[in-house]
């Protein structure tokens, strides 16, 4: 009404429409009481405090899966070096698993040797297998360390003059990779995984006809066997599936215990 009259009346024109202003500032100031500002504070930390411990573990899965993937494409790429360059491990001349890791590192960007003489490049605290178990520390090893930490030492069961035949067990011996260096948990399964290398190629241990496949990576056994910590023999599943399911089962999900993690 109060702008009606304004226009009727052109002479009033700026009064009017000052008053006009003021009373609808005055009609539409609003805000939020104390009260109010506390309860909407103390429902998104009730929400942050549920989601975030998921949040978290989600983020930490989607790493490790993409850090190990780096690992294996890492270490597939510079053994097609080597098998070029060098022949199938029969044929290799060494004398050492030095000399092996120095031709390894020869295909890899950026990477660090560690020689079996300066005790390795692997974080020497206890590790733990799959169910939380302390095993060893990771045995002194002929190792590399890219830029980016990830540590990957080799390791072998037999010398390796009887290695490099490649006919023990079906390989001729498997690289120990830890994705995060000397960050804990240096847990087998869940930062530490083991790759084999055949005389042809590099393969996650879990995968098709890799050896010891359908125990190391058992999350309901109890104990470990063989001298292969369960959790060794998860790489196959993490690159394949992309999660980490299994340490679901090992915090009491019964529904992620009745599966096979590994690869026939």
């Amino acid at each position: 009404r109060q702008r009606q009259m304004c226009i009727r009346d052109s002479s009033q024109f700026d009064k009017c429409i000052k008053q006009c202003y003021i009373s609808d500032m005055v009609h539409h100031k609003h805000g939020f009481t104390l009260a109010e500002v506390l309860i909407t504070l103390g429902i998104i930390g009730i929400v942050a405090a549920l989601t975030m411990p998921s949040l978290i573990a989600n983020h930490k899965e989607k790493e490790t899966v993409t850090r190990l993937k780096k690992a294996y494409s890492t270490l597939s790429n510079a053994y097609i070096g080597v098998l070029n360059e060098y022949g199938p491990p029969p044929d290799w001349n060494v004398e050492s698993w030095d000399d092996v890791v120095v031709m390894f590192s020869k295909y890899i960007q950026n990477v660090r040797v560690c020689p079996l003489n300066e005790g390795g490049c692997f974080f020497s605290e206890v590790r733990k297998d799959l169910r939380n178990n302390k095993v060893d520390q990771m045995a002194s090893m002929s190792s590399l360390v890219m830029s980016d930490g990830i540590v990957m030492g080799i390791g072998h069961q037999v010398n390796i003059g009887q290695a490099l035949p490649c006919e023990n067990l079906n390989y001729c011996f498997q690289f120990e990779v830890d994705i995060n260096g000397n960050k804990r948990p240096n847990r087998w399964g869940e930062d530490t995984f083991t790759f084999i290398v055949t005389s042809d190629k590099v393969i996650p241990r879990g995968g098709k006809d890799t050896h010891g496949r359908q125990k190391m990576c058992d999350p309901s056994a109890s104990s470990t066997s063989a001298g292969w910590y369960n959790g060794s023999g998860c790489a196959a599943w993490v690159i394949q599936a992309e999660n980490l399911d299994y340490l679901k089962c090992v915090k009491g999900n019964q529904k992620y215990c009745n599966k096979d993690y590994y690869f026939n």
